[in-house]
């Protein structure tokens, strides 16, 4: 025959029971939480890493959102054994790769610049316009990324021509007309970096545009300069350009590794 239970035994056996649970239940808590403070390190890891390069943080952190997603629910899953997931440290490697994959700048070869799209930006900050500008294109760097910004055209292919056309803005045929561009000039270097980008967008780079024959140099050349070797000596300057920026921006990247 069963002996009944004493109830002040029964009483502190619940006890013992519910204080084990709550233990449980805090350590597990405490698990948690430890592996959103990760996360929330990690991220701020990525936040850093976008300023680091420049001009990235936006993307990053939109990239990365999902990342936390899946993070979230993998602490969730992984509550048990949460610290033996070395989360912050996934983290910071995608966020290094993809930041690495998206900023890196190409060191390409003249015959590689005659093909690219003129139409579409090149990718560059304003520290690194400020590697390659030279004469009286010095501080003109935020003009430049600027017109790329407001109309797509690649801002190192108007540095290029304004180089070409005006010896690196130092002779201008027109008050600050460093292009050779129409038969006036402009209030500001900046207003004519402004015009000027603005037409190669629509004028000579747009599929119905009053001159459009195609998007890249030499297409351009067609029906903005009578030299024919025009495209040649932009495409060269594009090179030493690109060539300039990818060593500095991409031996910064490296640095993240």
């Amino acid at each position: 025959m069963n002996t009944p239970e004493h109830p002040k035994t029964k009483n502190k056996k619940t006890t013992e029971n519910k204080k084990t649970s709550a233990e449980d239940a805090a350590a597990a808590k405490k698990k948690l939480l430890s592996m959103e403070a990760i996360i929330a390190i990690a991220l701020m890891a990525t936040l850093s890493l976008g300023l680091f390069v420049g001009g990235t943080t936006a993307n990053v952190i939109s990239i990365n959102s999902d990342a936390a997603d899946a993070a979230q629910a993998l602490v969730k899953e992984k509550s048990s054994s949460a610290t033996e997931v070395d989360l912050a440290n996934a983290l910071r490697i995608s966020t290094v790769d993809y930041v690495y994959e998206q900023e890196a700048i190409p060191a390409y070869s003249t015959a590689q610049i005659r093909q690219l799209d003129m139409s579409q930006p090149s990718g560059v900050t304003v520290s690194d316009l400020k590697l390659v500008t030279q004469g009286a294109l010095v501080g003109l760097e935020d003009a430049f990324l600027k017109a790329e910004q407001d109309y797509g055209v690649n801002c190192l292919f108007v540095m290029a021509i304004a180089s070409l056309e005006s010896a690196n803005g130092t002779i201008c045929f027109r008050p600050n007309n460093m292009f050779g561009y129409g038969s006036t000039g402009f209030s500001s270097k900046a207003e004519g970096i402004d015009v000027v980008s603005k037409a190669l967008a629509q004028r000579y780079l747009s599929p119905g545009g009053g001159l459009y024959s195609g998007k890249t140099i030499s297409d351009v050349n067609k029906r903005y300069a009578s030299s024919s070797t025009w495209d040649d000596k932009v495409a060269t300057r594009m090179t030493g350009y690109y060539a300039t920026i990818s060593k500095h921006h991409n031996a910064a990247l490296e640095k993240l590794r």
